[in-house]
């Protein structure tokens, strides 16, 4: 048998190819994928689609999320490989209203109108589209095989077959012994987590902290390291991230290290459709939840991102049960009226955020984290930082629905306008929110870097 390798093409991402033994590969919700391909010339590439038009030529950095910008970038790269436009042929795939329907799924109709834009860019360039399915409900994958051209759009799900007489479901238990069995998130860093939340802190003692671990302080580097905080500049020491990013960033790097170790204990095939899948959600709704938190002036914005980094650890713990079984908690999923968390509850007795609540007390987390923890699926029913619970509701429900691949989930969205609300934003201000998501935080040398 013949391995393929498969490449995954992330959100706001394109590629591009000549004669390769590789399949391309996009998790789409919201967002739309289009495959091109010139079989005289077996040249083809893919782009996953975030929004259909960026708000400012201006202030933009990443052309390629946007419809209006990314098909063009990947018709000049694809002229560039030797592909005249006229032999292209395309597919395309997206677009879905995933999770429960809003309203606000509704208004903004984000996806319908960057399938609308492709199309007309397509059919003006002359390129005929062989393969269209857009719109629906579910997370879908779409797959360009660039050896032969052959395109696929399944649900994200199908290729695996389990039966509920399979799965046995675990005890209470059973999931608070596989809490002790994992590895904890570092001493360390939560000893650094708790300075940083304290007023009184200095950077002198939480340096000092972190060069008594080495392993945490090497992973530290490596997030440093990252387009997500340092970009083009080189880290060599941790002076020198002092001196170079600054004592919050360094700090956040070092939560960020440590929750990236944690997260690193499940698969593929549980609560995320790739590796390293829960930790990249992670920190989009971390730093999502740091920019609603800026935005709204509701909440500190270092808080709000340390809540967001932390608000699912509780899958670590149900994934050691789901990872083989997942099939099975996705067709729950997909069941008229049935939400994530009732899922959790049906298939194992507890949910992540329950799960994740019992961590953030073991590990002494803030009232207000655990709490936010426990209720980031459930705003509304936090009694004293509803404020929180609110970010990191609203930063989870737009990455669900405009970073599909890394985590999966099926928020609900009767929340979603009180949450507007709360925090003080509007309709209007959401496509500027789902532009902040940091889909080029991790390039793909980081994730590799990051999962070593």
């Amino acid at each position: 048998m013949n391995y393929q390798k498969i490449e995954h093409i992330a959100a706001g991402q394109f590629k591009a190819g000549k004669a390769q033994k590789i399949i391309y590969q996009a998790y789409l919700g919201t967002c739309v994928g289009v495959a091109l391909y010139d079989k005289s010339t077996k040249t083809g590439g893919m782009i996953h689609i975030l929004l259909p038009e960026p708000p400012s030529l201006a202030s933009t950095k990443f052309l390629e999320k946007y419809a209006s910008t990314g098909v063009p970038m990947l018709l000049k790269e694809l002229k560039k490989l030797g592909v005249k436009t006229e032999n292209l042929k395309a597919s395309i795939a997206g677009g879905a209203l995933v999770g429960p329907v809003s309203q606000m799924d509704m208004n903004l109709d984000i996806g319908g109108r960057c399938a609308d834009i492709v199309v007309a860019m397509l059919e003006a360039s002359g390129i005929k589209t062989i393969r269209s399915e857009t719109g629906g409900f579910f997370t879908c994958t779409l797959e360009l095989d660039m050896a032969t051209g052959k395109t696929s759009i399944s649900p994200a799900w199908e290729d695996r077959h389990k039966s509920e007489n399979d799965f046995t479901a675990p005890s209470i238990d059973d999931i608070f012994k596989t809490i002790d069995q994992l590895k904890p998130i570092p001493q360390t860093a939560l000893k650094i987590f708790r300075m940083f939340q304290s007023a009184h802190h200095h950077i002198t003692d939480i340096s000092l902290e972190l060069s008594k671990d080495q392993v945490l302080s090497g992973q530290t580097l490596k997030i440093c390291n990252s387009a997500l905080f340092a970009g083009m500049v080189k880290i060599d020491s941790l002076k020198d991230a002092v001196l170079l990013m600054g004592e919050d960033m360094l700090i956040k790097s070092v939560i960020t290290a440590a929750v990236n170790t944690y997260y690193n204990q499940t698969g593929i095939s549980g609560y995320s459709l790739c590796k390293g899948g829960l930790f990249f959600h992670a920190v989009g709704v971390a730093s999502t939840a740091e920019k609603i938190a800026k935005k709204s002036g509701k909440f500190s914005a270092k808080s709000a991102y340390s809540a967001g980094l932390l608000h699912d650890i509780g899958k670590v713990v149900l994934d050691q049960y789901i990872a083989d079984y997942s099939p099975l908690f996705f067709r729950k999923l997909n069941q008229e009226n049935e939400n994530f968390i009732s899922s959790e509850k049906k298939l194992l007795g507890i949910t992540h955020s329950e799960a994740g609540a019992f961590l953030a007390k073991k590990w002494k987390f803030s009232d207000a984290l655990c709490e936010v923890i426990q209720l980031h699926h459930t705003p509304e029913k936090a009694k004293e930082n509803k404020d929180l619970a609110y970010i990191i509701y609203l930063s989870d429900l737009l990455m669900e629905k405009f970073n599909a691949g890394l985590s999966i989930e099926k928020n609900q969205t009767k929340s979603f306008e009180t949450a507007l609300g709360h925090l003080g934003l509007t309709m209007a201000e959401i496509p500027e929110l789902v532009d902040a998501i940091p889909i080029n935080a991790f390039n793909n040398d980081d994730i590799l870097n990051l999962q070593r």
